[in-house]
């Protein structure tokens, strides 16, 4: 049971259900409110909740950041909850601007947070990749299969564990001397990628690997954001298997969400490279995001 405030408790996993079914009719857009984002990335994000108001309050403190409030959970007297959290911690940060839009601007400074803005992509176009503006994409398709005839995509189950983290460990190894790329990072993804597996079903996880060789060359995984759109929290892919990703996207896209109507590919963190890239693939639109603070 979430206490009320100022008692906070951190998230664990007996609070899944009590999270669940106030995300269910929050229906969230925001990749933050995922339910399997707010459990896999505690060890970094180091979650709190507490009642303010009714709401439930989630109190964010990522190693070396000041902590910060996601939006409340509720509908109960949101202004004065906003102002309680404002008290406590400062500001409010990944905030929808529904939620945003809500609020007495006067009495706040509301500012966007470009890094953090999710990408939302049409499935249907991720799995057909047709028309020109995907010819890039296709090609990569077309080189991975021309160079691993013998590939197969199959579903990702909580049993492939090892595969999947030795080709962690081995894409972790590449990556080290990016100026992107801190041990932090490493361990941070290691331990959610763990809680992934370790709540597998609790998460309702859903993911699919590409094999060529025998070998496990790349995987993609994700949980329910809404009852229309899944999070891809994890995807990656061998370096040496040039085209893999484009692979992963394109199959997983057209089998294991099939279920979805909308793919929420998180953020971009601000990193050229990924800005690039998820651009690449078209969005449908970018979902924003807000940091609130006292005027």
């Amino acid at each position: 049971m979430i206490p009320a405030y100022p008692v906070f408790k951190p998230i664990e996993a007996a609070d899944l259900t009590e999270l669940a079914a106030v995300l269910d009719l929050r229906k969230p857009e925001e990749s933050e409110l995922s339910l399997a984002n707010l459990f896999i990335w505690k060890d970094f994000d180091r979650p709190q909740a507490t009642r303010i108001n009714g709401n439930i309050c989630v109190l964010l403190h990522p190693l070396n950041e000041e902590p910060f409030f996601l939006e409340p959970l509720g509908e109960a007297k949101l202004m004065d909850t906003v102002q309680t959290c404002l008290q406590y911690a400062k500001r409010l940060a990944r905030v929808s601007e529904t939620f945003s839009g809500r609020l007495e601007q006067e009495a706040l400074r509301v500012c966007t947070i470009r890094s953090q803005f999710d990408y939302i992509y049409l499935r249907e176009e991720l799995a057909g990749l047709r028309g020109k503006k995907y010819d890039g994409k296709r090609n990569h398709v077309k080189r991975f299969k021309k160079n691993h005839p013998d590939w197969v995509y199959i579903p990702l189950g909580p049993f492939m564990r090892d595969p999947v983290f030795a080709l962690f460990e081995s894409w972790c190894c590449t990556k080290r001397d990016s100026i992107y790329f801190q041990r932090l990072d490493e361990e941070s993804q290691h331990r959610a990628l763990s809680r992934a597996f370790d709540a597998f079903t609790e998460l309702d996880m859903l993911g699919g690997v590409v094999q060529a060789g025998g070998q496990v060359v790349g995987f993609i995984l994700g949980s329910p954001l809404n009852r229309d759109t899944i999070t891809v929290h994890f995807q990656y892919g061998d370096p040496e298997a040039p085209g893999v990703m484009q692979v992963l996207l394109q199959e997983s896209a057209a089998q294991t969400f099939s279920g979805f109507t909308y793919l929420n590919l998180e953020q971009d963190l601000g990193i050229v490279g990924l800005r690039t890239s998820k651009l690449s693939y078209h969005p449908l639109k970018l979902v924003k995001k807000y940091q609130i603070e006292p005027a």
